[in-house]
């Protein structure tokens, strides 16, 4: 969608959603999240590009997701102007979304340093027009810099929320970070809200799995019948009876357990993971035999299946 010159508009957002998916996935893909859009007058000035009869300003570029000329423009603008607020948002913004789409590692910190450094630039100057989304930005590409970076990750975040910002991969990003920073009580409450907003199962799969790490079993179960459900994806729908599975196991539910298991084995006989789940059943009952037998077939499956390894050589 095309926006006017005078306004400075995004709804481009990269979510952490399919992270959750596949853990999830090791990298984020770059998907589009349905939100509140992001206004602001712009101060940006001309700028020519190369020879061109027609200038265009880096506000343009930006509207049209040309990212890689935005950084062109906006640094040689910086060049003249080191400060100028509007330049540095807008390659913080752009080196960020190029980070997101970045196949090469070294290529892709390159980037995230240096949307991170832009933006911290902004926040250091009086009342910057985008606080809010700057936070935003800022501590989604914290967040993607790795776990050590979590903690201002979460700082930013958090920051923009307070602001103004709804959006619900910020919330996913924050549940995310707290979870892996050991907040359980803070990852459970964004997990909560990110129901609350966006009603999806991938939410409720994730958050009742940490709440059977937390022996809260029937909250777990609530939440994941809900995704079952609920959901049409196939990938959702397994990792959420996997997660079942291994509530109705962990409260010695035992036959449930196997019931569970033997669903997701009529959806996908390949699934490694439901043989090596029954053969965890199996083995809380005392039946090395068979769960032995489980894993086996679970390492045909998945040569690779490293739990299964491991317990092959425990017992």
């Amino acid at each position: 969608m095309k926006i006017p010159e005078s306004r400075f508009q995004s709804n481009t957002s990269r979510s952490p959603r399919r992270l959750l998916v596949v853990v999830a996935v090791a990298v984020l893909a770059g998907l589009l999240v349905t939100a509140a859009l992001l206004l602001v007058r712009s101060r940006t000035p001309m700028l020519a590009i190369g020879q061109t009869e027609k200038p265009q300003s880096a506000i343009e570029m930006w509207n049209q997701e040309r990212y890689d000329e935005v950084v062109t423009l906006t640094t040689e603008q910086l060049g003249q102007f080191p400060l100028d607020p509007t330049a540095l948002t807008l390659r913080g913004f752009s080196r960020f979304y190029l980070a997101m789409d970045a196949v090469d590692t070294d290529g892709r910190h390159d980037l995230l340093v240096g949307a991170i450094r832009d933006l911290r630039r902004v926040l250091l100057l009086p009342n910057p027009e985008l606080e809010p989304q700057i936070h935003y930005v800022l501590g989604k590409a914290y967040f993607h810099r790795g776990e050590f970076f979590y903690d201002s990750a979460t700082t930013e975040l958090v920051a923009a929320r307070d602001q103004g910002v709804v959006r619900l991969d910020l919330l996913e990003y924050l549940a995310l970070a707290s979870r892996d920073l050991g907040r359980t009580d803070d990852a459970i409450g964004y997990f909560h809200d990110a129901i609350e907003l966006g009603d999806e199962a991938i939410h409720r799969v994730t958050l009742a799995d940490i709440l059977i790490g937390e022996g809260r079993y029937s909250e777990a179960d609530a939440l994941l019948s809900r995704a079952i459900d609920q959901t049409e994806d196939t990938t959702i729908l397994q990792d959420a009876l996997l997660s079942l599975g291994r509530s109705y196991r962990l409260q010695e539910r035992f036959d449930e357990s196997i019931d569970v298991y033997q669903r997701i084995l009529e959806i996908n006989e390949s699934s490694a993971e439901a043989h090596f789940g029954i053969g965890e059943v199996y083995l809380a009952q005392g039946e090395q035999d068979r769960a032995r037998f489980e894993w086996r077939e679970a390492i045909r499956l998945d040569p690779n299946h490293i739990e299964s390894l491991q317990r092959l050589q425990e017992y």
